[in-house]
């Protein structure tokens, strides 16, 4: 018997709907009545978000919180344009002051470019050095906060600055920032990372946040993803994050067509939620006897 779990299991709003607007109790009803211990939610809207309505929530449901956002389409930190580049910035900044307001630690997403930018070069000297113009400024809002920004390295389709962790750990080294830190998907770790065990074990303590579904963002543990090695890994690194169950209702079409989700994966987004979250819980399990 396990007295305590050290890894906190929470699932995504993207189960439910592209975009959280801050009304959505279901969500959290429904994530508790199927076992979650927190909600991660997703939205570009979090400045008309009412604090005090998420934390009725929280309460009423005993769930924690954690918030996921991506940079919107327009902006990004690499961008050569003085006042795109100065708004990608702010509004980085203006989502770790939201997270402080409403006591949220976990803040995490790609959020160099928009998910699906390509420029289709590789990322170039100068727009690293923006890059990293940009991480400075963000850590410095950051140092005097308990959040921990990670960022989200994305499969070459979806992204050209962040594909890999070793790809973010450099990155990361050259703000050394105790804040800042890597969130890994399993989704673009299996296609960018040769190995995706060696990559966890390569983070270490950067890895600040786990996004989890099948190869093909169905139910966790319905594929070939070495999913007890994983948590046996995980133990290993002494990994005290949180896990999110991250996949897409098929029935939002405008997110189903951005996650180019054209087949049935799945008998429902809830069967990915409820099934993953309990194949999930028994892996760890097993990992910890």
């Amino acid at each position: 018997m396990i007295e305590s779990m050290l890894i906190r299991f929470g699932v995504h709003t993207f189960i439910w709907k592209k975009e959280f607007l801050g009304h959505e109790e279901f969500i959290f009803s429904q994530a508790k009545e199927w076992g979650f211990d927190s909600v991660e939610i997703a939205t570009h809207s979090f400045e008309q978000l009412d604090r005090n309505v998420l934390k009725s929530y929280q309460d009423k449901y005993e769930l924690g919180l954690t918030f996921c956002s991506s940079m919107p389409q327009g902006l990004s930190l690499t961008s050569d344009n003085p006042e795109i580049w100065e708004k990608s910035v702010n509004y980085l900044q203006k989502a770790i002051e939201f997270c402080q307001k409403c006591g949220i630690t976990q803040l995490s997403g790609p959020l160099i470019h928009p998910v699906g930018y390509l420029s289709g070069k590789p990322l170039q000297d100068e727009e690293e050095k923006r890059l990293h113009q940009a991480l400075k400024q963000i850590a410095d809002t950051l140092i005097n906060t308990d959040i921990k920004l990670a960022f989200e390295p994305l499969n070459r389709f979806q992204g050209y600055a962040l594909n890999t962790v070793e790809q973010g750990l450099n990155l990361l080294s050259s703000i050394e920032c105790p804040n800042m830190g890597l969130l890994l998907d399993l989704f673009h770790m299996n296609i960018e990372e040769k190995d995706i065990i060696q990559a966890f074990l390569q983070a270490g303590k950067k890895c600040f946040h786990v996004h989890v579904s099948a190869k093909d963002r169905g139910t966790p543990g319905s594929d070939s993803l070495p999913w007890q090695e994983l948590f046996n890994t995980l133990k290993a690194m002494e990994y005290q994050g949180s896990i999110v169950i991250e996949s897409f209702n098929p029935d939002d079409i405008e997110l189903a067509t951005s996650a180019k989700i054209w087949r049935k994966i799945a008998p429902s987004s809830q069967y990915i939620a409820e099934e993953g979250l309990k194949f999930l819980k028994n892996t760890y399990q097993t990992s910890l006897s």
